[in-house]
């Protein structure tokens, strides 16, 4: 048994990063204490409060976690926040991006590795180009210029990892087309998700879109496809369910969906509610733009309920066939890939049956094993 220091940014919503980080403190067969630059205990996981979370950064950049422009300034708190390393055997962060800046100032010689959910998405040459499309001049100065700012750190800190591990074939291939995997030790060890075969309810007329609601996840493309959709296919409803980081966001679809037939907005759900929601579903959606892996997709199917998603994400190459949408980097030619997606759920005669292709779910037997193998 080993001794881990496991880093994590910001334990502070339901993601799926925050999945991992408590499935490895929960069941890691390692002894493992967890280390945050901000813990939000209202609005993530429960379960988190049954354990000690080390906060290493000031309480006033927990304000500002929220608010992508001002994360920047996550930088500054990596190179003040000191993690007593010299007790533990391994150092382990788990990044989407910005969390390896921590090791600016901490480090255990040839013993640093990396959970890679996704190298950092706003930095990603496909999802800057979608990023910035509709900015003006000025702010897609300032955007491009952060990305590059953020690629020459990123370098820096990937040079101090020793061993990475990515949650998908989609996250290490951004990682090599970025240049800074370069030989490092590395696996794919796909993240847990939770599997209820046969757990399958009564179908009523709803489809369910269970996600962070922020513009990559594209609640509102799908609100506006609705409008379009309901018009003609009256009966049907739509349920969102997911918290709002991103306040400005959250508010429009919040706005949106109370003024469209058949819309409700869930939040902050208990387990029990959210899992009878996924049993009775008549189909789940994923509408996330160019998501890395993408948990939901799995989660869907493993209630046995048809998945609508679009057709480029990590986790298209770990399922079987499901009815597709396609993906377009055009907002309003989505809208009408989505609204084509739902009519042709609904008229299909046949309901296509999704399989998910990994086989060995047992995430934990997998992390520590790689863990145990770093000498």
């Amino acid at each position: 048994m080993k001794k881990i220091a496991l880093f994590h940014p910001w334990i502070k919503s339901k993601g799926g990063a925050e999945k991992v980080v408590l499935e490895i403190l929960k069941k890691s067969k390692n002894k493992i204490d967890v280390y945050t630059w901000v813990y939000d205990k209202k609005n993530t996981f429960e379960e988190f409060k049954k354990y000690k979370i080390n906060v290493v950064a000031p309480k006033f950049f927990q304000k500002i976690s929220r608010k992508n422009v001002m994360r920047g300034l996550f930088l500054l708190v990596s190179l003040f926040s000191k993690i007593p390393l010299k007790k533990y055997d391994l150092f382990l962060i788990s990044t989407s991006g910005v969390g390896e800046f921590v090791t600016f100032r901490n480090r255990i010689k040839g013993k640093v590795g990396a959970y890679v959910h996704t190298p950092l998405r706003a930095a990603n040459k496909k999802i800057v180009k979608w990023e910035i499309k509709d900015k003006k001049h000025v702010k897609r100065f300032s955007h491009l210029l952060a990305v590059k700012i953020y690629r020459i750190l990123e370098k820096i800190s990937w040079k101090k990892l020793d061993f990475v591990v990515f949650n998908s074939e989609l996250s290490r291939q951004r990682a090599e087309e970025s240049k800074i995997l370069k030989g490092k030790k590395n696996k794919i060890i796909y993240p847990p998700i939770d599997h209820f075969a046969n757990k399958e309810g009564k179908k009523e007329n709803y489809f369910l879109y269970v996600s962070r609601i922020n513009s990559p996840k594209r609640q509102l493309e799908l609100l506006r496809a609705w409008e379009k959709f309901i018009k003609n296919h009256p009966g049907y409803k739509l349920i969102l369910v997911g918290s709002g980081e991103n306040k400005k966001y959250f508010t429009k679809v919040k706005e949106f969906s109370e003024k469209l037939e058949g819309v409700h907005l869930r939040s902050h759900l208990k387990k029990k509610e959210l899992v009878k929601l996924y049993s009775n579903c008549l189909a789940g959606l994923f509408l996330g733009y160019q998501e890395d892996f993408g948990m939901v997709p799995l989660e869907i199917i493993s209630y046995g309920k048809p998945l609508i998603a679009v057709d480029e994400g990590g986790y298209v190459n770990v399922i079987g066939d499901f009815h597709k949408i396609k993906e377009k980097h055009n907002s309003e030619e989505m809208v009408e890939e989505i609204e084509k997606g739902l009519k042709s759920f609904i008229n299909s005669k046949k309901k296509i049956k999704t399989e998910n292709k990994i086989k060995d779910k047992n995430f934990i037997k997998e992390i520590d094993e790689f863990l145990n193998e770093i000498k």
